[in-house]
């Protein structure tokens, strides 16, 4: 028969193997392992749709985009600038060069690894519009606050230089008649638009 001590320190021996033994398991070491970092970036766009609309009635058109990305999600600042042909207004016959400047702020969400893939985004914008008539001197101004919706696929194609197409929708929350002189011109309260952007962002 093993006396007491000879007993004790088997009864050590096991303890100390199974918690060797537990030390080793892999879910002791994931718990010391070291947390994922949180992606955080930077980025620029320029959306070509107001630059081609506006070039093809021979004026200026621009729509430059910064953004700031946090995982998943970016906050996305736009200004814009659009004199588009007369025809892209959809007013009545006289109306002409209309003009379109716009500030949005948009919240993003990317579905891939570095804000890449597919992504969806909603939020607010403000449109500040002008329009002339062939009958009348001078020009109608006026101001459109709009919500927005929108959706498209993010392709990386050389490192953090990316293209962004995609479509949106635009629906104006307080639509308007726009009158000027005697001649009146009621905007459609629903837009949409399809698009190519280029970018590009800085992350850590």
């Amino acid at each position: 028969m093993p006396d007491f001590k000879t007993r004790l320190r088997s009864v050590g021996m096991l303890a100390g193997g199974c918690a060797l033994a537990t030390l080793g398991t892999p879910g002791a070491a994931s718990a010391e392992a070291p947390a994922e970092r949180t992606l955080m970036a930077v980025g620029f766009n320029l959306d070509l749709l107001p630059t081609v609309l506006s070039a093809a009635n021979a004026k200026l058109g621009y729509a430059p985009q910064v953004w700031f990305g946090i995982d998943h999600t970016r906050l996305r600042l736009v200004a814009a600038h659009l004199e588009p042909p007369d025809a892209i207004a959809f007013a009545p016959e006289g109306f002409r060069d209309p003009t379109v400047n716009v500030l949005a702020a948009i919240v993003d969400y990317t579905f891939g690894p570095r804000f890449d893939s597919w992504w969806i985004g909603t939020g607010f914008e403000v449109w500040r519009r002008t329009i002339e008539h062939d009958g009348v001197v001078g020009e109608a101004k006026w101001t459109s606050s709009v919500v927005t919706l929108g959706g498209g696929y993010i392709w990386r194609v050389a490192g953090d230089f990316y293209l962004d197409a995609w479509a949106g929708a635009h629906g104006v929350l307080d639509p308007r008649v726009v009158t000027l002189g005697q001649y009146d011109y009621e905007p459609c309260p629903l837009q949409a638009e399809v698009s190519l952007k280029i970018g590009w962002f800085l992350s850590n």
